[in-house]
């Protein structure tokens, strides 16, 4: 397979708005998900007993969802991209781990699981954004886990760090 600069742009394009995604749901970066979908896109969440959604109510969803987080991670690999002039196609695998807060102290609930993404895209005047997304739950595993205080102290410390304005130098430098 050859591609030409432009396709390999475009791919760019593509792969930087999927990771914006998941960084924005990650680390609270909400600036990023506006930069996600078509203003007029469909988010279906197969599986769940949900409606399919526009990205405001995605953006509402997640940020509802994540009031009790104290980590997660969406890890997005195995993407395979088809570039048809300005609409194009991607399958994605995602695997995420979340941590969320419980009633019970030193507890975390786990959810930990794999979906796929399978997104169709516009090109426009501000870029390639998501039309149309489907998502399908391939495994889930959710539990209540024991933390202990200092590891769960470190993973709070991280995760609230705005690591894209972050001086690096200083974060969890000694006094």
């Amino acid at each position: 397979m050859t591609f030409t600069l432009t396709d390999l742009v475009d791919r760019a394009e593509i792969d930087d708005a999927l990771h914006a995604y998941a960084q924005a749901q990650d680390q609270n970066a909400w600036h990023l998900f506006d930069g996600v979908f078509a203003p007029d896109a469909v988010i279906e969440l197969r599986g769940l007993p949900i409606p399919p959604l526009g990205p405001a109510e995605l953006r509402g969803f997640l940020q509802q969802y994540n009031r009790t987080r104290v980590s997660g991670q969406h890890l997005i690999t195995n993407t395979l991209i088809t570039v048809d002039g300005d609409t194009a196609r991607s399958v994605s695998e995602v695997l995420h781990l979340t941590l969320q807060t419980t009633d019970q102290e030193g507890t975390l609930h786990r959810s930990h699981g794999g979906s796929l993404y399978a997104d169709d895209w516009t090109r426009g005047a501000d870029g390639w954004r998501i039309r149309h997304r489907v998502v399908t739950q391939k495994h889930l595993d959710e539990r209540d886990i024991e933390v202990p205080a200092d590891l769960l102290a470190t993973i709070s410390a991280g995760s609230c760090v705005d690591w894209f304005t972050a001086d690096l130098h200083t974060i969890g430098a000694s006094a």
